[in-house]
């Protein structure tokens, strides 16, 4: 978990510094270019790529017979991502979009001897489900010399935790940063990376109230109306 933590932040890293890059050379966009946004506005698509939870976070790097009672010894999480998104570009350098991404499912194993597998008779399986609905706002740059626009986006998420123990949601801030290409006049692709911070508390089950914090690496396909 700590080297894809690594290797998600190299790549959020890059395309930021290019996100400064093209602002600080005011690219200018071209007139056909603020015509074919001012045009289609409007645009649906879909989204598919790799992402994790952080349930791993739960677990020390040295384990004790007293932490192994409340929390996970050991933790898989981390696969595919899958979603949809809707959007409206308001101006070429600012949109609103409204998406939903699915995370894939982490798998906790508790001790024998837990809290957990003694409430569930005897199994020490978690298997949980998190998903989560944002809505953000994008900052759209065009690179000098190029097509491709770098884009920056903050907004709220409503992330959804639901498994054998609870079924909740939780507003937590998410951000994001990435690259966008108009392949023609209606169908543009995007590629990014995807940040959204999650909760925890300090208890006897830190399980009970734990979202996960949640990290994705997409490819977007986009229609424009």
């Amino acid at each position: 978990m700590a080297s894809y933590n690594r290797i998600f932040f190299l790549i959020f890293a890059f395309i930021v510094s290019v996100s400064v890059q093209a602002s600080t050379q005011a690219s200018i966009q071209t007139s056909t270019q603020a015509e074919t946004k001012q045009r289609h506005p409007f645009y649906v698509g879909v989204a598919g790529g790799s992402g994790a939870t952080t349930w791993s976070y739960l677990v020390p790097k040295y384990m004790s017979d007293a932490l192994s009672t409340s929390i996970p010894v050991r933790v898989s999480e981390g696969g595919k991502v899958w979603g949809v998104q809707v959007g409206y570009e308001f101006i070429p350098e600012f949109a609103m979009e409204l998406s939903y991404m699915y995370y894939p499912v982490a798998n906790l194993y508790f001790d024998e001897d837990s809290l957990f597998t003694y409430l569930q008779h005897g199994n020490n399986k978690l298997k949980t489900h998190t998903s989560r609905v944002a809505l953000a706002g994008k900052i759209m740059l065009t690179i000098p010399h190029t097509p491709v626009k770098a884009f920056s986006s903050f907004g709220a998420a409503e992330v959804y935790r639901y498994d054998k123990i609870v079924r909740r949601w939780r507003l937590n801030p998410t951000f994001g940063a990435g690259l966008d290409y108009d392949i023609t006049e209606h169908v543009m692709a995007e590629v990014g990376t995807e940040y959204v911070a999650g909760y925890g508390q300090s208890e006897l089950d830190p399980c009970d109230h734990f979202i996960p914090f949640l990290y994705s690496g997409f490819f977007r396909l986009n229609y424009r109306f």
